[in-house]
C-alpha cells in the first residue's frame, strides 16, 4: 500500500502531524496514505521556494517555456500511467481522466507561450528625450490549493503559469487524491526544473493556514468550496497576500421554447452527469421556459435510462461513483430533501447498489428558489428543473442566486441570446454550449460568490495575480546641453520648453 509524503527543495519529506487514508471511489477500499504536513513542513517549503526564486526569477522567459515544453512532452508520454492514478484516487472514468489530463497538457503548452502573452507598454517620448514602460516583475514565492475533482488540471493551471512568470510554488493538492500531481511534480524534476522552484505540501486545514500567515508567501491561490474561498479571502486580506478564491457554482441552462429540444437534451444529460456532477462548471438547474418543461423533462429521462453507470474501473462506465462516502451522504441528503420540500422526484437515483459510492442520475422537477437543493451546490449527479414563463424570469432567478459560475441559454433566437449574454451574471457564459469554460487565451473564472478575486485562473487576466508592475521611466540627456535646478512640479509641458 502506497505512502504519498511531501517534495520539499527536490528531496522526498515524510514527517507528518498526521496522516489520512486514500480511497478507492469505485470499491470503497483503502489504497494509500497520504502523510499531512503542517506549520514546520510549510516553513521548510516555503525556505526552499524562496532561496530558489532567487535564481530562478532571474531566467530567461525563453528557457522557461521551453523546459514547461518538456514537461509536456513527458507527460504526454506517461499519460496513460496518470490516467490510471486519476480513475483510483478520483473515481474517473477512463474518458473524463484522459480528458483532464489532456487539458493539462494543454495548459502546459499555454504557459510556454509566456513570450507571447506576458508583454508590456513602452511609450517613447513622454516628454522630450524621456521614455516609459511598464516593467514585469514576479511576485515571489506563490503557495496553490487545489481540489479533488481535478488533480491533475487544475494543480497545472496554478503552477505553470506561476512558474512561466518566474515564481516558485509550494502546491497543496487534496489529500483525497494526492498522487497524481506528485507524478507531475516528478516529471518537473525530469524535466529539470531546478529543486525547491515547485513544493508540495500534503495535508488539510493547518497546512493553508500555516501558507496564508507565512510571511514569505506572496499570494495563495485556491480552488474548491465557496465558504473556504471565502474565508481565505479574509485571511488574505488580513495577512496583506494577494489571493485569488475560487468558490462553488451552480450553473443553470435556460431553455427557450424555439430551441431543439433533442439538442439540448443530449447536452444537459452530459453537462450534469458528467464526472458524477463534480465539476464546478456542471449544469446543475434547468431552466425550462414556457410550455416545453414536460418533453424537456421526457426526453432527458430517456436518455438517463441509457447511462452505463458502475465502477470507474470498467471502460464502458460513463457515470462512476463520487469522491467518498461523506460525499455520498450529502448528496443523498439533499436529494432527500427536495421531496420533502414539495418538488418531484422523477428519476432518483439515491438507490443505486454496488460497491463504492455510487449515486446513480437523478432529475428533479418542480424546483423553486428557496429550496434547500436550489440554493446550495449539490456536486453530484443530480439535475433540478425550474419552471418559468418568460425568459425574463430565468435571468432574474439566475441574477438572483449567490453563486455566479457559468450559465447557458439554448436557443436559435440570436437577439435572445445576446440580451441574455448580456444580462446575466456570470463569469462564463455559452449560448448552446452546456459547459462554456474558455480556451487558455481566455479568462476563466466566476462572478458573485464563486470568485472571490478580481484576478482569473489562466488567461492574460491571470497577470495582475502573477506578476507585479513597475513603471520604469528613463532619460538619457545629451550631456552637452547642460542642465538646470527645477523646483516646480515635473510637467511634459515644461521640458518641451527647455
Amino acid at each position: 500500500m502506497k505512502e504519498i509524503g511531501h517534495t520539499i527543495g527536490g528531496r522526498a519529506v515524510d514527517t507528518f502531524i498526521d496522516k489520512s487514508a486514500i480511497y478507492d471511489p469505485s470499491t470503497g477500499l483503502q489504497v494509500g496514505t497520504v502523510f499531512h504536513g503542517g506549520k514546520d513542513e510549510v516553513d521548510q517549503a516555503v525556505v526552499a521556494a524562496k532561496d530558489a526564486f532567487e535564481s530562478w526569477s532571474r531566467t530567461g522567459m525563453q528557457y522557461r517555456a521551453e523546459l514547461l515544453l518538456d514537461v509536456r512532452n513527458i507527460l504526454k508520454q506517461r499519460k496513460n500511467e496518470l490516467v490510471e492514478v486519476v480513475m483510483t484516487e478520483a473515481g474517473k472514468t477512463l474518458n473524463d481522466a484522459t480528458a483532464e489530463i489532456t487539458k493539462g497538457i494543454e495548459a502546459l503548452s499555454y504557459a510556454a507561450g509566456v513570450t507571447s502573452w506576458s508583454g508590456t507598454n513602452f511609450s517613447r517620448n513622454v516628454s522630450r528625450g524621456i521614455d516609459t514602460c511598464d516593467v514585469r516583475y514576479p511576485v515571489g514565492v506563490i503557495a496553490t490549493v487545489s481540489p479533488f475533482n481535478f488533480p491533475v488540471m487544475v494543480p497545472i493551471l496554478q503552477s505553470a503559469m506561476a512558474i512561466a512568470c518566474g515564481n516558485t510554488v509550494v502546491a497543496k493538492p487534496s489529500e483525497k487524491v494526492p498522487s497524481a500531481f506528485s507524478m507531475v511534480v516528478q516529471m518537473f524534476e525530469q524535466a529539470g526544473l531546478p529543486a525547491g522552484v515547485l513544493n508540495i505540501v500534503n495535508g488539510g486545514r493547518e497546512v493553508v493556514e500555516s501558507m496564508l500567515q507565512h510571511p514569505d508567501v506572496s499570494g495563495l491561490s485556491f480552488v474548491g468550496s465557496t465558504a473556504v474561498a471565502k474565508r481565505v479571502r479574509i485571511a488574505g486580506v488580513t495577512n496583506n497576500k494577494r489571493i485569488q478564491a475560487f468558490g462553488s457554482g451552480k450553473n443553470h441552462m435556460v431553455v427557450l421554447p424555439d430551441a431543439n429540444l433533442d439538442f439540448a437534451a443530449d447536452a444537459a444529460v452530459s453537462a450534469a452527469y458528467g464526472a458524477a456532477g463534480q465539476r464546478c462548471m456542471a449544469i446543475s438547474v434547468i431552466v425550462a421556459v414556457g410550455d416545453i418543461g414536460d418533453s424537456l423533462i421526457e426526453k432527458i429521462t430517456n436518455r438517463i435510462g441509457n447511462i452505463r453507470m458502475g465502477s470507474a474501473h470498467s471502460d464502458a462506465t460513463e457515470l462512476g461513483p463520487v469522491i467518498s462516502a461523506e460525499s455520498k451522504s450529502r448528496v443523498l441528503s439533499l436529494i432527500s430533501s427536495a421531496e420533502a420540500e414539495g418538488a418531484s422526484l422523477v428519476v432518483d437515483g439515491s438507490g443505486v447498489g454496488g460497491e463504492g459510492w455510487l449515486v446513480g442520475a437523478t432529475l428533479i422537477d418542480n424546483v423553486k428558489p428557496g429550496m434547500t437543493i436550489y440554493e446550495k451546490e449539490i456536486f453530484g449527479p443530480v439535475l433540478l428543473v425550474v419552471r418559468v414563463d418568460i425568459m425574463e424570469e430565468a435571468i432574474s432567478a439566475i441574477n438572483g442566486h449567490p453563486m455566479g459560475n457559468g450559465a447557458v441559454i439554448f436557443t436559435r433566437d440570436g437577439g435572445k441570446a445576446k440580451i441574455f449574454c448580456d444580462q446575466v451574471d456570470a463569469g462564463m457564459v455559452g449560448v448552446n454550449v452546456a459547459i462554456p469554460i474558455p480556451p487558455y487565451q481566455h479568462s476563466f473564472g466566476g462572478w458573485k460568490d464563486s470568485a472571490f478575486t478580481e484576478t482569473k485562473l489562466m488567461g492574460p487576466e491571470s497577470l495582475p495575480f502573477l506578476t507585479s508592475i513597475k513603471a520604469v521611466t528613463s532619460r538619457w540627456p545629451d550631456e552637452s546641453a547642460g542642465s538646470a535646478v527645477e523646483l516646480g512640479f515635473p510637467s511634459s509641458t515644461a521640458t518641451l520648453s527647455r
